[in-house]
């Protein structure tokens, strides 16, 4: 393989891929009041925040064996179905890593919607903070679903509303997207769950779905009516949820917005739901003659088998080197001198390739990286680790003040092998295009941040070096494939 003109540092800060394309004209952001607070849940913040602990103490408990892709959670006043909704949220506390946005459905009590109506940019108040809108994801999803955003619809209604103070509690740095649904409809909740699938696939998000169920029944009648909406979560079975709400089987006030949820983790890799925490309002109210029921669940996929080492560094070597890089940045960005280089350990000074990635509050702040194996990997480490922190040209130097908050990335790389196109495996390769007086490096991990499939990836990579799309395709145009150890 020829050397790469600038690929080694500079050029290969392709790696870390900002989003393509052109956005669309940006809609004026808008902040949406907490209407229900002081009525459905307190408006104080230390009320609220107090409440809140003591209902996700309530609801902890063993966690499912599983990876949560969704949850279900009631809607009610927070005195009524907290109790409940705390045994999803404390579920939601533990996800590591945690999603980086939540995609929250649920029905419109209030308003009448054909499509859903989703809030597209901005922010959500809550008493503990607002939570910011996540605008790429809400324009993509409403792009796709051809939605309608009704204001009207959305200010008056508090089955999403109920659910942001144990969001802003429970997962502080994620954004949100919200789905307003209308009633019933297999159609509608198969597109939902489609569009639904397609935006979360190869992203860290976490979709939610916002129903109560029985309402208005005897105690004993609304055991009957909730166990079989039960039986519809554990078996990711919407079809079947919309088939015995039309037959008076079952129900959910959100039918839609949990059907579409069932189908949509479904086709991202769930197998079962289970049951977290169910009652109903006479808990609360002593009134068994006319209750409300409620229900929350996750939806699981298996954990992944775990992937073979590559690179053979084994955790107390991944430890070393992390520590050693962060110990690299904080001195880089206090000016000081580099940290000693571990001579102790014969893998560790191995040449490889490697990039250092920075993150702050998960937003990219700085990725470098050499794709050779020139210098010892410790050396590399320290060095790209510099690198990253003062002199990736897309930012700022990282200062001082930020340190705090940085998130660190290390990706060690194998040998580049010259390969095909259709031989590029996602989510396992990161690919090198050298042609045309120029060249591009893209991480195995990129595709699977994007949710591209094979070509996705390869046209990615073109434009990233600054070729046409499709130059892949030219046999004169050059491709390697290497894989990362990544911690």
């Amino acid at each position: 393989m020829r050397p790469l003109p600038k690929l080694v540092i500079l050029a290969a800060l392709a790696a870390c891929l900002a989003p393509l394309g052109h956005a669309a004209a940006a809609p004026a952001p808008e902040t949406r009041p907490a209407n229900m607070a002081g009525l459905w849940y307190p408006a104080e913040p230390q009320a609220l925040a107090g409440s809140l602990d003591a209902f996700l103490a309530l609801g902890r408990g063993p966690r499912p064996a599983g990876r949560v892709l969704a949850l279900v959670v009631p809607h009610a006043g927070h005195r009524y179905s907290g109790a409940v909704a705390g045994a999803a949220y404390a579920l939601a506390q533990t996800l590591d890593p945690p999603p980086e946005t939540v995609i929250l459905v649920g029905p419109s009590h209030h308003y009448p919607l054909d499509r859903p109506s989703i809030w597209p940019a901005g922010s959500f108040a809550t008493p503990l903070g607002a939570i910011k809108v996540d605008q790429a994801l809400a324009a993509e999803l409403s792009q796709r679903l051809g939605g309608q955003f009704r204001r009207e619809a959305d200010l008056k209604e508090h089955s999403l509303e109920v659910q942001m103070p144990f969001l802003k509690k429970v997962l502080p740095q994620a954004s949100l997207v919200t789905v307003l649904t209308g009633g019933p409809d297999a159609q509608r909740a198969r597109e939902l769950a489609q569009a639904l699938a397609a935006v979360a696939k190869g992203r860290r998000v976490l979709l939610v779905a916002s129903t109560d169920l029985s309402h208005y029944h005897t105690h004993a009648q609304a055991q009957e009516l909730d166990a079989q909406v039960a039986k519809r979560v554990e078996a990711l079975d919407g079809p079947g949820l919309l088939a015995d709400e039309a037959a008076g089987r079952a129900e959910a006030c959100g039918a839609q917005a949990l059907a579409a949820v069932l189908m949509a983790a479904k086709e991202l890799g769930a197998t079962r739901g289970q049951v977290l925490a169910q009652a109903d309002s006479g808990r609360s109210t002593g009134d068994y003659g006319r209750v409300v029921g409620y229900l929350a669940a996750a939806l699981l996929a298996p954990e992944p088998e775990p992937p073979a080492p590559i690179g053979g560094l084994d955790p107390g070597q991944q430890k070393r080197l992390r520590d050693l890089a962060w110990q690299a940045v904080q001195a880089a960005v206090k000016g000081q001198a580099p940290p000693a280089i571990p001579q102790d350990d014969p893998a560790l000074l191995k040449p490889a390739g490697v990039f250092v990635t920075l993150k702050q509050n998960h937003e990219l702040r700085g990725c470098i990286g050499s794709i050779m194996a020139r210098r010892p990997l410790a050396r590399e480490v320290v060095a790209m680790a510099a690198e990253a922190a003062l002199r990736d040209p897309r930012f700022a130097p990282v200062s001082p003040a930020e340190l705090e908050g940085l998130e660190l990335e290390l990706s060690v790389l194998t040998p580049m092998q010259p390969c095909r196109p259709e031989e590029v495996r996602v989510g396992v390769d990161g690919l090198l295009i050298e042609g045309r007086g120029t060249g591009g490096v893209l991480l195995p991990q990129v595709p699977l941040e994007q949710g591209w499939d094979r070509e996705q990836f390869l046209t990615g990579l073109c434009r990233k070096a600054g070729l046409p799309s499709g130059a892949w395709r030219d046999p004169a145009v050059r491709l390697y494939r290497f894989q990362a150890q990544v911690f």
